[in-house]
């Protein structure tokens, strides 16, 4: 028994000496692997077309006359009052899909993100070179809603700095003046919707404020009501002011003179250096299962003698 503990200790250093030669041995098989990776991961990522990020910076008007007492009396009857007027509705804004979809309807951004892929007088996408290899006879649609969002997902990228009251609208694809453009679309669109929802709301409240008035006998409440709807007239026609409704635009986007990615050499460096992690911890178990039998195989035989 009191054997068995140093027996223990002296097969565990016998263990680390094995993988220390282990590595010393094939280092160079490693590294050689490693590097081989690296270069085709280099190769593929040349193939991979440059991507180019456009910036638009924008900051939300503030409609000093939703902070109006005056409009608590409408908003007790169930109206909505007020348009955008915190960061957190602009964010809400472009993050939906309901503008990703009218923005790829109303422009076609296709011939833009797929390039060669797209062809624009069928408005299919062309079959990929796996397809036409493999002789495959599946049926080319053309890209629809879901494929809009998901393209809108993976590309626009909606940022708040509530520090600075402010939101950055970009948008990434092979093409520099593309992507400039298609931000351009999104803050031309989000505007417009933003309009067409604030004048849609005043034109029922100005219907319910008038019927209200001609239900209410009172003088005092009709020239509160009068009040409510000449604020609503005023909102009306606040709305129809395009240049200073829903947000201002601090930066507009600009064609971007430098690519934003892919990084080849570091996409390859990383692949060349998780590979030779990788292939030297299979190498170590290995051959540790190996010099496990040949130790096992060299103690048996010594037993048996």
């Amino acid at each position: 028994m009191e054997e068995s503990v140093p027996r223990q200790y002296e097969e565990d250093e016998i263990d680390l000496g094995i993988y220390v030669a282990i590595l010393r041995k094939a280092w160079w098989k490693i590294a050689l692997f490693s590097l081989v990776i690296g270069i085709v991961t280099l190769v593929v990522m040349l193939q991979q077309p440059n991507i180019y990020k456009a910036t638009a910076v924008i900051t939300p008007e503030k409609d000093e006359r939703s902070q109006s007492p005056a409009l608590g009396a409408l908003a007790s009857f169930g109206v909505t009052v007020g348009g955008p007027s915190n960061i957190e509705d602009l964010d809400t804004l472009f993050k939906s899909n309901d503008l990703a979809v009218r923005v790829f309807r109303k422009y076609n951004l296709w011939p833009i993100l797929l390039a060669d892929k797209f062809d624009p007088v069928t408005g299919k996408v062309k079959p990929a070179w796996t397809d036409r290899l493999f002789g495959s006879k599946k049926e080319q649609k053309p890209p629809g809603d879901w494929d809009a969002i998901r393209a809108a997902k993976d590309r626009l990228k909606v940022s708040v700095n509530k520090k600075s009251g402010t939101v950055s609208v970009s948008f990434e694809s092979a093409s520099a003046e593309g992507s400039a453009n298609i931000v351009k679309y999104f803050l031309e669109e989000g505007k417009s919707r933003l309009q067409e929802e604030a004048l849609d709301r005043a034109t029922k409240n100005k219907k319910f404020i008038e019927e209200q008035i001609g239900k209410t006998v009172d003088a005092l409440n009709r020239d509160r009501l009068y009040i409510l709807l000449s604020q609503e007239v005023e909102r009306e026609m606040m709305a129809r002011n395009r240049e200073q409704f829903g947000f201002r635009v601090i930066d507009s986007p600009r064609v971007p003179n430098r690519k934003s990615g892919p990084s080849r050499l570091k996409n390859a460096a990383a692949a060349t250096l998780l590979s030779f992690l990788v292939l030297g911890v299979i190498f170590i178990i290995r051959g540790g299962e190996k010099g496990k039998q040949s130790a096992g195989g060299n103690s048996r035989a010594v037993a048996e003698e």
